[in-house]
C-alpha cells in the first residue's frame, strides 16, 4: 500500500508540474523598461489586459522609475534583477522621452547604453524591442543640461527625429521595434479630436496608453487588435477607432530585419479603408517536401464566405510581397482575405467603409 501511494503521488506531483509548465510555456512574458511614459496609466497591465482579451496568457512587470534614461537603469539593481533573472521572452527598452531627439543624448547615451542592455537580454535568452515614444504635443526646442535639439515646429517635426532615433538603433542591433510615436501621427492625421497627451502635453492621456497597447498587441501577436473585447475604461466608439488606427497604419518601419523562415499574411492596411487597401505577404527559403517555389493564393471572400475576387494565384520566391485590393464596386461591410499555399492557410479581416 505504502509503496502504490508513493507511485500515486508521483503520478499527480509530475502531472502538475507538467501542467503548470505547459501553462508557463504558453504564456508571453514581457518586461517593461522605461520610466513615467510607461508607468502613467499602468501601459504594462494595459497591455496584459488587453491581449487576455484576445485570448492570450500574458505575464508582465515593469521598471520605470520617473525621469529614468536607459543610462540610468544600467545602474539600478531592481531593472538588472529583472533582467538577469532571464524569465522574460520581451524586455521593451523605452528611451526618456527627449533623449533620442538631442544628438549629443542620442550618440553618447541612449545608442551605447541600448547596446549593453541588448547584451544582457539577448544572453539570457530574451529578445530586445524598443518603445518608440511620441513627440510633444506642440514640439518646441528639448533641452536637457547644455545639451539641445533643434526648435521643432510642432509634433510631427519631433516625431521625425524620434522615430529615426528608434529605427537606426534597431537596425543596427537587429531589435524589434514597436512604433507607437507613428501610430499616434497616424490617430492625429484621422482624427485631432482625440487627444493622445495628457494636460501636460507629453505624457500620454487614457487614450495615448490604451493605443500603445494596441500596438503592441499587433507587434508582438501579429494580430489585428480590431474587435478585441476591451476598451481600457474608454467609450467604446473611442477604442475602436484607436484599435482601427493600430491595426491599419504600417508597422513594420525601414530596414527592420525580416526572417525568411515561415509564411505569414500580415495585417491589410489602410483598416478600415474605402476604396484599396494594401495586403503584405512572406514566402519563406525552404518549404517541406517542395522542390519548386511553393504556389501562392490570395483570395478575398465577403461576410457569407462568397469569393468576390482573385488577387494571387502563381508561383512565388522566397520574398516579402504586397498587393493592392480595390474594392470597387462593393458594398461597406466585413471582408476576408485568405491566403493559402502548400499546407499553410491564413485569414485576415479587412472592413470596407464608404
Amino acid at each position: 500500500m505504502g509503496k502504490k501511494l508513493i507511485k500515486i503521488t508521483a503520478v499527480i506531483i509530475a502531472g502538475i508540474f507538467f501542467a503548470c509548465g505547459k501553462l508557463y510555456a504558453d504564456t508571453t512574458r514581457v518586461l517593461f523598461v522605461g520610466n513615467s511614459y510607461t508607468y502613467f496609466n499602468n501601459l504594462p497591465l494595459m497591455f496584459k489586459s488587453f491581449s487576455e482579451a484576445g485570448g492570450k496568457q500574458v505575464a508582465v512587470d515593469y521598471s520605470a522609475p520617473g525621469g529614468y534614461s536607459l543610462e540610468m537603469h544600467l545602474s539600478n539593481p531592481e531593472t538588472l534583477d529583472k533582467i538577469n533573472s532571464g524569465l522574460w521572452d520581451y524586455v521593451v527598452l523605452q528611451e526618456q522621452s527627449q533623449m533620442p531627439a538631442i544628438d549629443f543624448y542620442r550618440y553618447n547615451s541612449m545608442y551605447p547604453s541600448a547596446r549593453k542592455l541588448d547584451s544582457m537580454i539577448n544572453a539570457r535568452g530574451g529578445e530586445t524591442v524598443f518603445y518608440m515614444t511620441w513627440g510633444r504635443r506642440y514640439g518646441g526646442q528639448q533641452c536637457i543640461n547644455s545639451y539641445c535639439s533643434p526648435v521643432f515646429t510642432g509634433f510631427y517635426h519631433m516625431q521625425d527625429s524620434l522615430s529615426s532615433a528608434y529605427t537606426q538603433i534597431s537596425n543596427k542591433l537587429g531589435a524589434i521595434t514597436v512604433p507607437v510615436g507613428n501610430a499616434w501621427r497616424y490617430s492625429v492625421s484621422a482624427d485631432s479630436n482625440i487627444v493622445l497627451w495628457d494636460s501636460d502635453n507629453s505624457h500620454p492621456s487614457l487614450e495615448g496608453s490604451y493605443l500603445a497597447a494596441a500596438v503592441f498587441y499587433r507587434k508582438i501577436f501579429n494580430q489585428s487588435p480590431l474587435g478585441i473585447p476591451y476598451s481600457g475604461g474608454l467609450s467604446q466608439q473611442t477604442a475602436t477607432f484607436l484599435q482601427g488606427i493600430a491595426s491599419g497604419f504600417p508597422l513594420k518601419i525601414s530596414g527592420e530585419k525580416t526572417l525568411l523562415n515561415s509564411f505569414e499574411l500580415f495585417e491589410c492596411y489602410p483598416n478600415p479603408f474605402n476604396s484599396v487597401t494594401n495586403i503584405e505577404f512572406k514566402v519563406p527559403l525552404c518549404h517541406s517536401g517542395e522542390s519548386r517555389n511553393p504556389v501562392i493564393k490570395i483570395k478575398v471572400f465577403d461576410i457569407s464566405g462568397k469569393e468576390v475576387k482573385t488577387l494571387v494565384n502563381e508561383y512565388k520566391q522566397a520574398g516579402t510581397y504586397k498587393v493592392r485590393f480595390n474594392a470597387e464596386g462593393l458594398s461597406s461591410g466585413v471582408y476576408f482575405a485568405k491566403m493559402t499555399a502548400v499546407n499553410f492557410t491564413a485569414v485576415k479581416k479587412i472592413v470596407l467603409i464608404r
